[in-house]
């Protein structure tokens, strides 16, 4: 496989580094730029002549303020970057989806670098997207010239451009695992429920997805109104936002994401909101077997909620006074008891941190993995191990802690931090069983063959989940108790 190649939009030029072939800041779509701001994607022109492609492209405005790196941000944001094997001919196709509350992210974030799964023969892809007030914020409810889900769009594009070009570059088109964490595992969910990603990949694996956030109208407008109310500006002026530049807009989406929940406890940060793209919310389109052909796998960490939780100014309730608010708000202050109870004998903070974790992580996790599990195969893990800081930190396995295991970037990236004094035998003990998981099922469509411990099909009968640590096991519904107090509590659906 040549460094020059043939895409439908045009030739690129990639590089060969550490004997792996990359293209770096390709173009999928469109700049969305001038009148396409707010606007959903729209297809790449096609160029003339050979595009070098051998650095990242700019990455998105970010939202909340954290710097990964010094790439420039701007709104022509729309690249893509390729790893590939030197040699590469029909190989499985493994695309990352960053995560960041749906906030901040970019494909060229070094945590999210692909040099070792071309190594380990699978070819690698990231991309950016939309984030924020430009990606997830509707404002198409006050004025209809602006677009909905302007980030999901430009995710699907991102995978039609992927599966169309995937073989020139020496991969399967038909065998394409999509993955990510967080935000972008919940764009995982969000993809197996959305009509027009139908097809464009065959497996997927969500590491601790926000299943739940997708918004109906009501949700989405008491976010909007609290976004316009900081910004000053009537909804009958949104057409005002058209000519702000980002980080005009960046104060008001900041003040939200920790803000809202004060107002409305339990609310989501904004997210992708029900429209054509993603026509019903995921967990029920799922239920019906809109992904019936995919598999997945689909788990959290044991303390995904730890890194949301504090004082004042959260994105999730942090006192029984904001539970029971939210559990008035939405008609079922009748399950305040059972949640005591559930949480009983652990400080407040502690019952917090739980509590978050079980809203946005587990237990919708548990649904999608339930529901799934009737179409197609399905695998479900929870991961355990709390590296030596952050147990110091108080944040034991913590949410994102996995991700440089999952992808075998302990020396790449700013969470690699999280695992700074511990054992390398334990984290490379850690990462030959689950980098190699991903790897196995990118390459099968299962996550066995190297493990000590098999990791048998989920069912929603016994719940079977693999527990990663030092000592692998598997435990059959370890969060039974939580999913049946959890089940029923519908939050902001009306």
């Amino acid at each position: 496989m040549g460094l020059v190649v043939e895409t439908k939009c045009g030739k690129v030029e990639g590089f060969n580094e550490e004997g792996i072939n990359k293209w770096f800041g390709i173009p999928y779509a469109k700049p969305p730029i001038g009148k396409l701001r707010f606007k959903r994607t729209e297809k790449c022109v096609p160029w003339d002549g050979v595009k070098k492609t051998k650095k990242h492209g700019n990455k998105p405005h970010q939202f909340l303020d954290t710097k990964l790196t010094d790439i420039p941000a701007s709104e022509d944001c729309l690249f893509l970057n390729i790893w590939a094997p030197q040699e590469a001919n029909n190989l499985p196709v493994f695309v990352w989806i960053y995560g960041g509350a749906y906030s901040i992210g970019e494909c060229s974030d070094p945590n999210y670098d692909g040099t070792n799964f071309a190594k380990d023969g699978v070819i690698y892809a990231s991309f950016n997207y939309r984030l924020g007030v430009l990606g997830f914020y509707d404002f198409s409810i006050y004025d209809d010239s602006f677009d909905s889900n302007c980030g999901v769009a430009d995710q699907i594009e991102a995978l039609t451009w992927i599966k169309e070009n995937i073989a020139a570059f020496g991969g399967d088109s038909n065998n394409i695992t999509i993955a990510g964490e967080s935000a972008g595992a919940a764009s995982v969910i969000n993809m197996l429920a959305a009509p027009k990603a139908k097809g464009l990949f065959n497996k997927a694996i969500a590491e601790s997805p926000i299943p739940g956030c997708v918004h109906n109208r009501n949700s989405t407008k008491l976010n909007m109104d609290l976004f316009l109310n900081v910004m000053k500006i009537a909804p009958g002026e949104v057409y005002k936002l058209k000519t702000l530049h980002a980080d005009e807009m960046k104060y008001a989406a900041e003040y939200l994401l920790f803000n809202n929940c004060n107002l409305y406890p339990g609310i989501f940060l904004p997210g992708p909101v029900i429209d054509d793209l993603i026509p019903e919310h995921p967990i029920d389109a799922i239920s019906k077997g809109c992904a019936k052909a995919t598999k997945l796998i689909i788990g959290t960490n044991h303390d995904d909620g730890a890194l949301f939780v504090k004082l004042e100014n959260t994105m999730f309730p942090s006192s029984w006074g904001q539970v029971e608010k939210m559990l008035e708000i939405n008609r079922c202050v009748d399950k305040l008891e059972s949640l005591h109870q559930l949480y009983d004998g652990i400080s407040q903070n502690e019952q917090m941190k739980e509590l978050a974790k079980d809203r946005a992580f587990l237990v919708d996790s548990i649904k999608v993995a339930d529901w799934q599990s009737g179409y197609n195969d399905t695998w479900m893990y929870r991961f355990d191990y709390a590296p030596r800081l952050t147990r110091l930190l108080g944040l034991k396995s913590v949410h994102g802690v996995e991700v440089p295991i999952a992808l075998d970037n302990l020396g790449r990236g700013i969470i690699r931090r999280f695992w700074k004094g511990t054992s390398k035998d334990i984290m490379y003990k850690l990462r030959d069983d689950m980098h190699t998981a991903w790897v196995n099922f990118a390459k099968s469509g299962d996550p066995n063959r190297a493990l000590e411990v098999f990791w048998p099909k989920y069912n929603a009968e016994s719940r079977p989940t693999f527990i990663f640590n030092e000592d692998n096991r598997i435990l059959m519904d370890p969060s039974n108790k939580n999913y049946e107090v959890w089940k029923d509590i519908n939050l902001y659906t009306e």
